[in-house]
């Protein structure tokens, strides 16, 4: 079960004149309401301000209060990195604005230090930006946060637990009293310089829960089965019942049949198979209406038992369309289980039999879909050579053919809630909302796209383009150039970039510069896989492999986690992409023109 913390706070601050170039201090933002805390969380932060230009420190420590609070809670972004880094940006922008108002003719080389964190259930979500600190002390150990660097800003989140410590501090501070003497060092504010603040906050378990909230504590997957299990318990109750019933009648024909057959037993054995029937006597045969009601009995209880369970199945896809379930089936006998099985357990295969969520054609006979993304509450579906797209809410599945189509589209991108894509030479931001407001710009030769924060990474021929949205266009910028770029399959972004490449060859990338990445534990290479897919918010990096047909499972340092796969006599024979949602709960797969599903469990 996933419990929900909270921070005991302790801010340690310097005492602040009303003007000084070089501050920090400590920022403790709530929102208004415990409804937005519960989906938004709370802002823990220790900033700090240099350079040549005065600052009125009060004016700034409620500016960028103020601006840390109206940037991250009304940012409709899902992902509280992206959210707080956004915020820090325009934070940023307001102490140059404040810089030119202060007392200082020239204002220059000032600098916005910032170590800020987000506590959102039991999830602890780290950005840095410039030279600030972070560390986690955890049973007496403290260890400096370990985050992934991209330009100026460097991030990190994970689950903390109960009694767990995180420390944020200035650079000037964490130098002058490290954070493994913090528990037993007394610190004077007193004593502090302007430019020396930390925060500490201590973590425990919330246990002021009430029924209004809405914090996912895992439960719904639970009552999902329990339910399956009542169902299954209420049919196996009736069919009990209508035995119980039947019970009297069918006891009265076993005490005749036993008398039948205590009577048999005085004839003559060798010579019973010469005996006619008329010769037995007639007050033991079975009357006849317990022979004729014996087999209405059974066909009443095949009859209660069908409509029972026909009954179940009604309610479960009343709201679904009927599906042919295909499988290409191998017979039993030439198949050696055991054989193909053997290694699962080393190898960490997980075995699954998806459920249809649906299949294109039921919309479409002429479909020949390529492409799937999940974005927002909808899984789409594209197929590229007609340009049609087809979407489906996640609830209810029945896809339907959007109006406008895009003959050529490609790289289907989930992009903050709206669906991204290329078709000649432009990027579509398209709303499934309200396709109206969908919106287009130049960008040219880029094949394929990942997206992080505001901005959208493509290859174009061996040099890797990030693309910043600037007003009603897109400007572009080398981000790196190499021949691994050339051709590559697919892109994905979460700090680093990660890349398959034409080879199959999977390698990450950051800040320009090209990473150690090792797969380990894997019993075949990825030659043939063709997609690769993360997030900032996701635990893990998922790669489709339609040469082995399956799903591989990756942590963020290329170890092994799970390979999803069909079980060993069906077939996942055309993969063609595949998707994961957002919260990371479900994956789907595009197997020739049907959609499938798999849950995933927390953890993997």
């Amino acid at each position: 079960m996933k419990k929900k913390l909270t921070a005991k706070v302790q801010e340690i601050n310097p005492q602040l004149q009303q003007f000084s170039t070089s501050f920090a201090h400590c920022l403790v933002v709530e929102p208004e309401s415990k409804d937005i805390s519960l989906k938004k969380g709370s802002i823990y932060a220790v900033y700090e301000v240099t350079g040549s230009a005065n600052f009125d420190t009060s004016l700034t420590n409620t500016a960028l209060r103020d601006i840390l609070h109206n940037s991250y809670y009304q940012s409709d972004n899902i992902s509280p990195i992206q959210s707080l880094e956004k915020a820090i940006m325009e934070a940023r922008e307001k102490i140059l604005q404040l810089s030119n108002d202060a007392l200082s003719a020239e204002p220059t080389n000032i600098q916005l230090n910032i170590s800020a964190g987000v506590l959102w259930g039991n999830v602890f979500y780290a950005v840095q930006f410039g030279e600030a600190d972070g560390f986690l002390m955890r049973d007496g150990v403290v260890k400096p946060i370990e985050a992934v660097s991209e330009g100026s800003f460097a991030a990190a989140s994970g689950i903390v637990r109960d009694e767990d410590v995180v420390i944020l501090s200035s650079r000037s501070f964490s130098q002058i009293y490290p954070p493994q003497k913090l528990p037993t060092t007394r610190i004077s504010e007193q004593n502090l310089k302007e430019n020396e603040a930390c925060i500490l906050l201590k973590f425990i378990v919330d246990t002021s829960f009430t029924e209004e909230e809405t914090i996912d504590f895992g439960l719904e997957k639970q009552a999902s089965k329990n339910r399956r299990r009542e169902q299954v318990q209420k049919i196996l109750l009736g069919a009990r019942r209508n035995v119980e019933r039947a019970a009297p009648l069918a006891n009265k024909i076993k005490e005749i049949l036993s008398r039948r057959k205590k009577s048999n037993t005085q004839l003559d054995i060798s010579g019973i198979g010469k005996i006619p029937k008329t010769r037995l006597p007639k007050e033991k045969k079975l009357p006849k209406k317990f022979a004729f009601l014996l087999p209405i009995l059974g066909l009443v209880l095949i009859i209660v038992l069908g409509i029972q369970l026909l009954g179940q199945k009604k309610t479960e896809t009343s709201a679904t369309p009927p599906l042919t379930v295909e499988k290409t089936e191998t017979p039993a006998s030439q198949v050696d289980v055991n054989e193909i099985t053997k290694d699962d357990g080393q190898y960490k295969v997980l075995r699954v039999d998806p459920e249809i969520f649906y299949d294109i054609k039921i919309t479409d006979q002429n479909a020949q879909p390529r492409e799937i993304a999940a974005v927002g509450n909808f899984i789409v579906v594209a197929d590229p050579s007609s340009g049609i797209i087809y979407k489906s809410s996640m609830e209810t599945a029945k896809f339907e053919t959007e109006t406008t189509a895009y003959p050529g589209l490609k790289s289907l991108i989930n992009v903050d809630g709206t669906l991204g894509f290329l078709q000649n030479n432009k990027y579509f931001a398209y709303n499934l909302s309200d396709s109206t407001k969908t919106l287009s710009y130049d960008i040219a030769g880029t094949n394929i796209l990942g997206t992080y924060s505001d901005y959208l990474y493509g290859i174009v021929d061996d040099k890797l383009i990030r693309y910043e949205k600037d007003g009603n266009k897109y400007t572009e910028t080398l981000w790196g150039q190499s021949a691994e770029f050339q051709n590559a399959r697919s892109i994905t972004v979460a700090y680093s970039i990660y890349l398959l490449t034409k080879n199959g060859e999977l390698t990450k990338h950051t800040s320009g510069n090209k990473n150690t990445f090792e797969i380990k534990g894997l019993n075949n290479d990825l030659s043939g896989a063709t997609k690769v897919l993360t997030t900032i918010d996701f635990d893990y990096i998922y790669v489709l492999d339609p040469a082995n047909q399956r799903v591989v499972v990756l942590d963020f340092e290329g170890n092994l986690v799970k390979q999803y796969t069909h079980q060993p006599l069906t077939s996942w024979e055309d993969l063609r992409d595949m998707t994961v949602t957002s919260d990371e709960t479900a994956l789907y797969l595009l197997n020739g023109s049907k959609v499938m599903k798999i849950g995933l469990e927390n953890g993997q």
